[in-house]
Parts: structure tokens; sequence; C-alpha cells
């Protein structure tokens, strides 16, 4: 049998830049931020930073919790392109600024933008302009502009803003009101600048400019809205202040929430390092807090900012799983929040708000991610409880519309519904409806249900959850075995036949634990170890041999890659190095799949350019060069930075007060991943290698060590599977074996359920959903009333 004989990338571009200060057991984020904070300089911004002419395109990175450019036009002064506020509004600008005569042109090998802001330079004669812009959090538009004569002689500039939003006068401001799409909401845009005068539906004042001089000139624009009180108040004080102080005031703030909410993660390989925290930019970049009622009224990440633009069930789950290890809970609990209420208790749908994109229910396992997020942040019984109540309404909805022959399995007859499209090749083989090995994410969903039910006391639920559960795993095994060819297939509902035609998707049971860890059944995963059936890189959807036989029968479909593919092999790798180990697929093979996904990002390889396109296609082997990058942007279909924290660092979520750790050993020398939040703890995993007698991480000892708010709890000597318990101290071994260096107990660490969320943000979010975090109770008329809206 052939082996994956890739190999590793080779990455290519300038020197990542150093974090401002070494590694600590405590907060380090907030130690670099503090480092660099009496200024406008901040280690996110250099490392993310894109200078001159970008090949991923003109986009802006900077955002508002609604506001965004869904398009970006950097050679009209202003916010040229196409404004959004969730969606684009009327694909327009947002304003745009005239400045004189002549034509102004961008040089653009001086452009530089940063998470926090763009830069760009402009030139027109003798005049040279700066701009600075942003957009604040509570989406605020704001422009600055630097005018610089280098000329010989003074010169006079008149200025005139415009926007189709904003048109009434309004003593000096401009006003307007614009409903926003689908009539979501409606928007009270205020326009203004320094020393300017509205009339006529403009905002104009002249600049004059001494030779060798520079007038800086500050416009900004508030999209505010009724249900975000803070747009306003924030549009007035930057109206009030100086530009200068604006822009300082909006950066560090920007700067500060990494600081707050991130993760220090190390590792040794700085393209890995820089992608991870690319990753935790698009997390934000991609995510939606426009507090309107009934359809975007929680926090929520949606799949593609610059695309379909929707919190799109298929990826939710993916989302949950990175952004549960944020330190605020709200940023992975209202994915779930929102997807459980706009479901009404049923299967989870795509949200109602944007019904073009795509306003269907897909493969996904909120539920199974949903419940690792509460093992991470934990709270109140009722909030498990919500989260148990969403799920069983997910896994009998799903059961009930999908599984038409009640065999306990869901069916489905086209490509789409399990976000591969036409790379499914299993849907060509057979024109009608398919089991689908896709079950088992209801049968994970289902297993949530019971644990999230158990831990709240309700046994009856537990079980009954794990009936179902148990009904659909039974299926799987039965109904799904090709015992001739020991593999699961999907099978044709109409002729009883097994479909031949194979994708990733045939392995979703092992990813979940729905099969045996017997020989039997590990034998199926013998084609992971074949490029010719499924390639660690690319990696497709289709086996590639099936792909090959549907294209000589005439149906070649598509054959695609992208990050959900690799989000689920992390899974699948995840699952069966730990529970069905194998000769087939290794901890090297894993490591391969991490460097190639982190590959994959960046155009070309270079990690100038980080770009997660919805797909990519059209690999050439012989130059290793990925040929077409899709349409869509710095997009989140799929997920990594959670695979670093579970499979690399090895922390596996629990239901106990205990800390596990199991890594996937790749051999890298030293890793950390510091202040994660933990059940209302600072966590932080540390891996130093004793062996190499080279000391990583200074102060901080050698070895595997967990570190509970900044104190070490427990040391062993290599890499190994172990459990930490803080009410003795006591460090076991479930499998394996290492020498235990230090441990102790830590008084006070708490389980899931012991913990009560009382931010107001959480107390507000669950308050929707008819549950008081105040008092631990379910109002449970609210809570009809709020599920029927």
């Amino acid at each position: 049998m052939a082996a994956q004989t890739i190999g590793y990338p080779t990455f290519s571009g300038p020197a990542v830049p150093a974090p401002p200060v070494a590694m600590t057991t405590g907060n380090t984020m907030q130690a670099m931020y503090d480092a660099e904070a009496g200024g406008t300089d901040f280690w996110m911004d250099r490392l993310l930073a894109r200078p001159g002419n970008d090949p991923a395109g003109t986009w802006l990175m900077s955002r508002g919790r609604a506001l965004f450019m869904k398009t970006h036009t950097p050679s009209v002064l202003g916010f040229g392109g196409q404004v959004a506020y969730w969606e684009s509004i009327s694909n327009q600008a947002a304003f745009t600024v005239t400045a004189g005569s002549g034509t102004w042109t961008e040089q653009v090998n001086s452009r530089w933008q940063a998470p926090s802001h763009w830069k760009s330079t402009h030139t027109n004669g003798s005049l040279r302009l700066l701009q600075t812009k942003f957009m604040s959090h509570n989406n605020v538009a704001v422009d600055n502009l630097a005018f610089t004569n280098t000329g010989t002689a003074s010169q006079t500039v008149a200025l005139r803003v415009t926007s189709p939003y904003a048109t009434t006068v309004t003593g000096a401001e401009l006003t307007g009101s614009r409903a926003v799409k689908n009539n979501l909401t409606t928007l009270y845009p205020r326009l203004s600048g320094d020393g300017f005068t509205a009339a006529s539906g403009a905002l104009t004042r002249n600049v004059t400019i001494a030779a060798g001089a520079t007038v800086t000139v500050k416009v900004q624009m508030g999209f505010v809205a009724n249900e975000i009180p803070e747009s306003l108040t924030e549009y007035n004080a930057y109206r009030n202040a100086a530009a200068q102080d604006v822009f300082g005031a909006h950066v560090r703030a920007y700067n500060l929430w990494w600081a707050q909410n991130l993760p220090y993660i190390d590792v040794p390989e700085p393209a890995i390092k820089k992608e991870i925290y690319y990753r935790w930019w698009l997390m934000r970049f991609n995510h939606l807090d426009a507090n309107m009622p009934r359809h975007f009224e929680f926090p929520i990440s949606v799949e593609g900012s610059l695309g379909y633009n929707n919190a799109i069930v298929l990826t939710q789950p993916m989302h949950i799983d990175d952004l549960k290890y944020l330190r605020n809970p709200a940023w992975s609990y209202g994915d779930w929040l929102s997807v459980g209420k706009v479901s009404n208790g049923g299967r989870f749908v795509d949200n109602p708000g944007d019904p073009e994109n795509w306003s269907n229910s897909y493969t996904q396992y909120i539920a199974e991610a949903a419940w690792r997020s509460y093992q991470i942040h934990g709270g109140q019984p009722a909030v498990a409880s919500k989260l148990a109540q969403y799920a069983e309404g997910d896994v009998k909805g799903q059961l009930s519309y999908y599984d038409r022959d009640n065999n306990g399995l869901i069916e489905y007859d086209w490509g789409a519904l399990t976000g591969n499209d036409a790379d499914a090749v299993s849907f060509h083989w057979r024109a009608g409806n398919l089991d689908r090995a896709e079950s088992a994410y209801v049968y994970s969903g289902a297993v949530a249900a019971a644990e999230a039910y158990a831990a709240t006391g309700n046994t009856a639920k537990a079980a009954e959850m794990t009936t179902i559960a148990n009904r659909i795993k039974n299926a799987i095994q039965t109904v799904l075995w090709d015992n001739a060819n020991g593999l699961i297939k999907h099978r044709h509902v109409a002729t009883n036949a097994l479909v031949p035609w194979k994708e990733i998707n045939n392995y979703y049971p092992y990813a979940v634990g729905a099969m045996p860890n017997t020989d039997q059944y590990k034998q199926a995963l013998r084609l992971f170890a074949d490029p010719a059936d499924y390639p660690i890189f690319p990696f497709f959807t289709a086996n590639q041999r099936d792909k090959a036989a549907a294209a000589a029968a005439g149906q070649p479909g598509s054959n695609n890659f992208s990050t959900i593919n690799s989000t689920v092999q992390f899974r699948l790798y995840s699952s069966v190095l730990r529970n069905y180990p194998n000769q087939w697929m290794s901890a090297e093979d894993y490591k391969k799949l991490l460097y190639w996904n982190t590959w994959a990002q960046y155009v070309n390889g270079n990690t100038q350019w980080p770009d997660a396109n919805e797909f990519w296609a059209d690999w050439n082997a012989s130059s290793r060069t990925i040929q077409y990058r899709s349409w869509i942007h710095h997009n989140i279909l799929g997920s990594s930075n959670f695979t670093v924290i579970e499979d690399v660092a090895g922390l596996r979520p629990r239901n106990d007060n205990q800390v596990e750790l199991s890594p996937i050993n790749i051999n890298w020398p030293n890793f950390a991943v510091n202040n994660l939040r933990y059940r209302n703890a600072d966590l932080s995993i540390v891996w130093d290698d004793p062996a190499d007698g080279v000391v990583k991480y200074a102060g901080i000892p050698q070895g595997y060590s967990i570190f509970i708010n900044g104190t070490r709890v427990a040391t062993i000597d290599r890499l190994a599977r172990f459990v930490w318990n803080p009410d003795t101290g006591a460090v076991t071994f479930p499998s394996g074996s290492a020498t235990v260096t230090y441990n102790q107990a830590y008084a006070g660490l708490q389980s899931p359920v012991q913990v009560r969320q009382t931010s107001t943000q959480m107390v507000n979010m669950f308050q929707k959903v008819g549950v008081n975090l105040n008092t631990g109770l379910t109002n449970r008329a609210l809570g009809r009333l709020e599920e029927s809206r």
C-alpha cells in the first residue's frame, strides 16, 4: 500500500515580528499590550500588516461591530466602495472626499494597513496626502486627512464631503435615515468634519497649507442605530476630539481587545504562529454584533463577511470550536443561542435575516461544539438546560425531517446539504435519497444533549437522549457498514445498494466515536495511507479514485479543497490517534496536515499574505502551486486554532473540575498556550522539552506543565496523557506513563456547572431566551414568547 509521501511545505516571506515581551505564566497578551500602550504601534498590527499591493485584494481590514466595507476602492478618498451594515446597504460608498482640483494618485507601494487601521499616500502636483482611516467598534467611520504642501508657495485646497446616506442639513452635520438590507433595522447616519459647513447636501471647507507645512482634517460618519446607543455616544465623542486623539484612542481600544480576549499561543514554526493569530483576526472580522431584534440579536459569527455573510449552520460548529477559546464566553455562546432561538425548538437552520444565504439545514455538529464550549466556560444549570433543549430539538427535528424510512439515519439527495456541493461524489453515483454517514453528527448531538441534561440532574431526559444516540450509532454500524470491503458507505435508499463512491464524510462516524475500536472497524482507515485515495494535501472532499471513476462515467462534478475539509480531517485525526490507533494514520500525518493547512492560507506560501479563501482548486503537484483561489476572501469556512489547543497542546474538555492533557506528539521542542479562560480561572499549558538541553521559556520550569492563575500545579517530564486533580493535586495517567516532577492541589477550581456567568452581556443574552442568570431560573412564559418571535 502506498504511503503519504508529500513531505512538508516551504514558506516564504519576511520574518514574522517577535512579541515585545517574553512569555510569562501570567497574562502574556496583557503584558504585551502594556509594553506598547503608550503609543499606537502594537504587535498584532505589525504581525498582520499588509503593505503595498496586496495580492488578495484591497479589502479593508478595519470594521465595526456591524459596519464594514463589502468592497473597498482605495483610489477614492474617504470610504469608497460598498459600505455595509451587516450587509451592503445599497452598493454605495459610505462617504467620499473631493480635495481641490486635479487628480489624486495613490502611491500604492506606500500603502500600509493593519487590522486596526488603513494608511495610504496620495499625490496631486506638489500636494501629498496621508490618509488614515478606520472603523470604530460602535460603527463610526473616521478619515484623518493629513495634507502636506511640498511646494514653495502657500496653497488653498477646497474640500467637499458627500454621502448618499446623509443629505439633510442639521446644523454643521449632514444626517439621514436609511433602512438596511431586508429592513432588519433603520440607521440614522450622521456626517461631520473638523471646521466644515453643511449646505446643499455636502460638507465643505477650505484648507490653507503653507509651504512645507502639514494640515490634518478629520471627517467622521456615525452609523447610528437605536438598538446600539453606544453608536451615537461614540460618534459624538469622536466628532468633538482632535484627529490624533481619536486615532490613538481607537488603535489602543482595538488592540486592548486582543489583550482582553486572546490566549497567547506560542509554537516553534513562525508561519503557523502567524496563521494562528490571523485566524483570530478572521474570527473577529467575520463577526456580527448588531443587536437587531428577531434576527441578528446575538453576537454571532458569519460565514464570510465578504461573501455569503450569514450565520450558516454548516460552519457554525467550526466557528464555535475556535471561539470558545476566546476569554469572553459570549463569542461562542452567542452562536448556539442564536441558532437555537431562530430554529424554534427544531432542527437547526440558517439565520432568517439573510434568506438568500442559505436558509436551510445542513450537515452540522453545533450541539456537540456547543457542549464543548460549555465544558470550557460553564455556567448556571439553566445554561446547560437551555443548551440541552436546543440540542434535543435539533436531533429530533433532523430525524423527523430527514429520516424518511425511520431507520435512524438522515437521508440526503443533494450534495449541497453536506456543504460539499458537487465535490460530494457519492450523489453522482445514482439519483435518489441516500442514508448518510453524516448521521454521525446527529449522534454526537444526541450525546451532547444527554450530557447537558445529566449536568442539570435531569436523568430521565439524559436517558432518553442516550437511547436516541445508541439507535443512531447502531444504524450507522449496521445499515452503512460494508462487511465485504470493510468500509462505511452511504446507502441508496430505493435500491438498498451501498454507494461505492466515497468522501471524507464517510469517516465522520470515527470522528465522533460512533464506531467500535476493534480491528474489524479500524480496517476502514486503511485508505488514509494512500494519497491515491485520500491525500493529506490537497484535502479534497472526494476519494480520488472514486472521483476519477465518476469522471469516467460522465459525472466529473468539481474537485475543490478548502478549510472546511481540513477542519473535519483534524477532527478525524484527533479521534483516530486517540481512540482507533492503527498502522495507517500517524502523528506525522497529522503534523503534515497542520503544516499544509497553514501553507494553503498564504498566497503562494508567502507569510506576508494570508488569505483564507472559501475554497481552492487546480493544485499543480509539480510546481506545488494552487492555481485557483476563490472569490470570497478572508473567509471562515472552517477553523483550526482549536486543534492547536486541543491536539498539539492536548487540552481535553471535561465535565468535572479536573484538567486533562492528551497531546498528539509532533516532536515540537516547545509550545505554550497561555491564559485560557477556563471555568472562571486562567489556565496555561507549557511544553519545553527537557531532553534537548535548551531552555525555551526563561524562568519557567522545563517539562509539560499546567498553570492555574499563574501558579504551577503539575509538571511531567515528557509529552504524555495525564489528568490533574485540583482537589488533591494527584496526577494520574489513563494511558502511557511519565515522571511527575511537580504537583500540588489548587483550591476553588470549578466544574462547568458550578460556574456562575454574571457579566451584563451574558445576562442580557440569556434573558432573550427566557433564562434569568441572576436567579438561575428559566422564565418559561418568556422563553416561549421569545422562541415564537
